[in-house]
């Protein structure tokens, strides 16, 4: 039978007979600051009692609008422009038709390609299932998923003296890929330095920003999902920062909230954004959510960042 939890402190949960449990999974890697941390908890309340949602087109408020300039400030490689909407597989799913549409605007319809990393994983609805199609769990679901194409992933951990073989042996096909496929790639779409569901796999920074200036040379997109790895979980704020190399569209979720509420954001720089300015709907994003850009949660990620800022991680 399923443990019932009926409260949480810290890292600690309590189940119904008392007994207190380690969370060592974080709750699914959303519970940044721990189990009923209070200063997200009243920010919440304080926002219910203000605002607790408003249709997110043609309107705005303030929670989101500070929400997306914190966010804008920490990303690196100017990251400014900010789509919300409510968990990481949609995140990546907005990512995903960013960059098909992004190309269709430019006036390169030819490129719809995706490439992804061999073990990935991405999310459950129909886009991230596809780019996570060699994670293995989506057998059942196969007919749903559109092709993309896998790159082996350079795995590592201290003291492998096989690691530049594997990543050259992972770069070579990377190449071939490009070579024969790379005019029609739209984006590749990877977990910077560390894929999760996978078994934690670790690569190192170089390989991921050598296979991001491969993919942009050949003209397409960078993708990075840290659903998983943002908000301090592999040492720095974003896996971004270790990185020498932007990504064109980064997805969050997961502890964007400090685990509260859900919340996501697929965030572009500058140039993916100017692709979908237009009169008309044509051009236009066509994403929408009921709860995108929701008040209280925008209110509690802007509490867990302010949290980041004062423990000075």
């Amino acid at each position: 039978m399923p443990l019932a939890v009926v409260g949480g402190d810290g890292a600690y949960l309590t189940g119904r007979d008392g007994t207190r449990y380690l969370d060592l999974i974080s709750s699914w890697w959303v519970t940044l600051h721990g189990h009923a941390q209070p200063d997200i908890a009243a920010a919440i309340a304080a926002q219910a009692s203000t605002l607790e949602h408003v249709i997110f087109a043609d309107t705005v408020h303030e929670p989101a609008l500070s929400l997306a300039a914190s966010l804008s400030e920490r990303l690196p490689g100017g990251m400014n422009r900010v789509f919300f909407s409510d968990n990481g597989s949609t995140a990546v799913e907005v990512a995903l038709k960013m960059a098909l549409q992004y190309f269709a605007n430019t006036g390169a319809r030819e490129r719809t390609g995706f490439l992804c990393f061999e073990g990935g994983y991405h999310g459950d609805t129909a886009g991230a299932m596809s780019v996570g199609h060699s994670s293995g769990f989506y057998e059942a679901y196969r007919p749903m998923m559109f092709p993309v194409g896998t790159v082996p992933f350079a795995a590592t951990w201290q003291g492998d003296d096989r690691v530049e073989e594997k990543e050259c042996a992972a770069l070579a096909v990377l190449d071939e890929k490009l070579a024969r496929d790379g005019g029609s790639l739209a984006a590749i779409i990877v977990e910077p330095l560390v894929q999760g569901a996978a078994g934690m796999r670790m690569c190192r920074p170089e390989f991921i920003a050598t296979v991001a200036e491969r993919v942009r040379r050949a003209g397409a997109l960078v993708i990075f999902d840290e659903v998983f790895t943002g908000f301090g979980r592999t040492g720095t704020l974003f896996a971004a920062e270790q990185i020498d190399c932007r990504p064109d569209v980064i997805c969050l979720a997961k502890g964007l909230t400090g685990g509260f509420l859900p919340l996501a954001a697929t965030v572009a720089r500058e140039p993916v954004y100017e692709a979908f300015l237009g009169e008309g709907f044509s051009r236009a994003l066509a994403h929408g959510h009921s709860f995108a850009g929701n008040p209280l949660g925008c209110a509690a990620a802007n509490a867990s960042l302010a949290l980041f800022d004062r423990e000075d991680v």
